[in-house]
């Protein structure tokens, strides 16, 4: 599964395929895939 964040708002959403609109703020194509780090940690960035 994927996390997506909100451009917008910064709300995240886990799935597989990318959100048409944020679940929070119902913006429109805001949502952008989080890339994990690539290390053994749990951060996003």
């Amino acid at each position: 599964m994927a996390t997506f964040k909100c451009d917008s708002c910064g709300a995240t959403k886990e799935g597989r395929c990318k959100p048409k609109k944020c679940p929070e703020c119902g913006e429109q194509n805001t949502m952008k895939k989080e890339e994990a780090c690539g290390c053994s940690c749990s951060c996003k960035s």
